[in-house]
């Protein structure tokens, strides 16, 4: 059996798996609710443990926010995460399971998931943009997950779009999540994004109006990133898609408007298919990967 791991500021989601892939049993739990990295880890172990029946675990994988040390298995200072800060994750279960553990950024795994078992399939070079709390990114060039010289490729959310912009949790001013991160939203409306969305998704004026402004921030990184990767595709996930038809056609329209992204050329954008599943398919497929 292997087993995926996905940690996020808001849920941690894990994931028992057959070697091929193959998903058998899933638990959940809120990242709040149990408060620190130790119990954390101590409460995705004993779900592994229980989820395998107790049976040999040979692998596991781990999506966390960025930035990540993959490397040396380190949460470095994820600014969605207060106080996990240098957080040896893979050691800490590797204690607690003993198997080999293998950490990832959770946008790049999220982004392995699409590749592997969702809107990428078929593709070779790919953009995987999560928006939700946060915004990141995972990179497949070439069918090969990119995580850059140290693990750091990715991070779409802090790229700087107007310098004199507002202060970002990272330090940055004006980088794309200070614009359009879940976070930076719920803070300006004083409630959860995921009601942002919810409301532009029924037609709320109010709403529309501010999804449709993130969406033209967001529109422009795509651009950049365009530039950069040169991608098939685009695959859009997170809590935004819940105003997938506010987005898109602001996200196309964007697109479109750059004079220097041709037409034979431009990305094709797809809506994400596993929905809030992307992290721990990664995970288990990046734990497939190191088997």
């Amino acid at each position: 059996m292997i087993a995926g791991i996905d940690l996020g500021a808001t849920q941690v989601r894990v994931a028992v798996a057959r070697s091929d892939g193959r998903i058998v049993a899933t638990a959940r739990n809120r990242t709040d609710a149990l408060r620190t990295p130790r119990r954390v880890v101590v409460w995705a172990s004993d779900q592994i443990l229980r989820l395998s029946d107790g049976g040999p675990v040979d692998c596991v994988g781990i999506g966390a926010p960025g930035p990540t040390d993959p490397a040396r298995g380190l949460l470095v200072n994820p600014p969605n995460l207060r106080g996990w800060k240098n957080v040896p994750l893979a050691a800490l279960l590797e204690e607690l399971i003993d198997c080999p553990v293998h950490l990832e950024n959770d946008a790049n795994l999220a982004g392995l998931g699409e590749f592997h078992q969702g809107a990428g399939r078929g593709i070779r070079t790919m953009v995987y943009v999560t928006w939700s709390t946060g915004v990141g990114a995972g990179l497949i060039l070439d069918g090969k997950l990119f995580s850059g010289a140290h693990g750091a490729a990715g991070e779409v959310g802090h790229m700087i779009i107007d310098p004199s912009g507002p202060l970002d949790a990272c330090g940055q001013h004006g980088c794309v999540e200070a614009f359009c991160g879940g976070k930076a939203l719920a803070r300006e409306l004083g409630a959860p994004a995921e009601q942002l969305f919810d409301r532009a998704a029924d037609g709320d004026t109010r709403a529309v109006a501010r999804v449709r402004d993130a969406a033209t921030h967001m529109g422009w990184a795509l651009i950049n990133l365009s530039n950069i990767i040169d991608p098939e595709l685009i695959v859009m996930g997170g809590g935004v898609t819940r105003s997938w038809r506010q987005v898109a056609p602001v996200l196309t329209r964007v697109l479109r408007s750059s004079p220097f992204i041709k037409a034979r050329r431009r990305p094709s954008l797809r809506r994400a298919r596993l929905g809030d599943r992307a992290g721990q398919v990664g995970a288990v497929e990046w734990a497939r990967e190191h088997l």
